[in-house]
């Protein structure tokens, strides 16, 4: 499956990217390689750097999985199936033509150890600011693994890294976090292990929105204030023909600027339902609770796409 959606509104490409672009194309070793040696060695296993990149090898630091975090993530538990979600930004801008190669490389070859695509959907980059929402990506994706070593048995296939130099070409930023089933803070309809068990995929419908958000709780009582607000919220959201996809762990960073603690993915029946809700004076009232219990969160709502399995 193809997971690009973009739109066609195009910028210059940087004359620093189509060069080395095109030395990528003819067999660079330095993008080829398992993850990206040598970049950003000063920071943590799956953490980004941060700011606008000002070379290529701050460019590849933005967007590809280290060998530092092919090491560190082989080490952690592998008892469970895992989502690598991805929000992307796409070089040039809203245009997906370059990334779409590589998506077409990467969705067989994800099928081919086990995994696939259970949802993915064009970011609304317009969205209200009530809710405080992320402009700047252009897809969501998420990516299903049977276990984390699938993932990284993916970094070593030919096909698959021959279509990286089109994943460097094609994106400004990405963010990339592995998710898991854990302890949920929302009554959820789906899984990470019912994707996996039954084959299954996001349910969604034509119009719908998914909201997906990353959340990192305040210290001190965060978790529980926001329990209260998810409280308060989920028959707001019901009563709106809403509903909560996934309640998650944010397990580990693969390409992220900062650690994460949950992540949700909310379903709306349209846009529309979607901006009356959050505007509403109800919820704005109950909204307190959230800005008081977090100290940041990454929002990025986006049209859902209708995948078949």
């Amino acid at each position: 499956m193809n997971v690009c959606f973009a739109t066609t509104t195009l910028v210059a490409t940087p004359s620093w990217l189509i060069r080395t672009t095109t030395a990528l194309a003819l067999g660079a070793a330095l993008i080829l390689s398992t993850g990206s040696a040598g970049f950003a060695e000063d920071l943590p296993p799956g953490i980004s750097p941060r700011g606008e990149a000002t070379d290529f090898v701050g460019h590849v630091a933005r967007i590809n999985a280290t060998d530092a975090f092919i090491d560190a993530y082989g080490k952690l538990e592998d008892d469970h199936p895992v989502i690598n979600l991805n929000f992307l930004k796409f070089r040039p801008l809203r245009d997906g033509t370059s990334y779409g190669k590589y998506g077409e490389v990467a969705g067989k070859e994800i099928a081919a150890v086990g995994g696939g695509i259970v949802h993915a959907g064009l970011g609304i980059t317009d969205a209200s600011e009530i809710y405080g929402f992320s402009s700047e990506w252009d897809e969501v994706a998420f990516a299903l693994y049977p276990r984390k070593r699938a993932y990284i048995q993916l970094q070593t296939d030919k096909d698959y890294q021959l279509a990286i130099p089109d994943r460097v070409a094609g994106t400004y930023r990405r963010m990339l976090y592995a998710i898991s089933d854990g302890e949920t803070i929302f009554d959820a309809t789906e899984s990470v292990l019912g994707y996996h068990e039954n084959g299954t995929l996001t349910s969604v419908e034509k119009g719908n929105v998914v909201l997906s958000e990353f959340l990192k709780f305040k210290e001190d009582g965060g978790r529980e204030t926001y329990m209260e607000f998810a409280k308060a919220f989920e028959p707001m959201l019901k009563e709106a023909g809403g509903h909560i996809a996934l309640s998650l762990n944010a397990e580990f960073p693969i390409v992220s600027q900062d650690y994460w603690d949950h992540f949700v993915a909310i379903v709306f029946p349209s846009r529309e339902a979607m901006e009356t809700l959050l505007t509403s004076d109800a919820f704005l009232e109950i909204n307190i609770d959230r800005l008081n219990a977090l100290e940041r969160n990454l929002a990025v709502a986006a049209n859902a796409a209708v995948l078949t399995e």
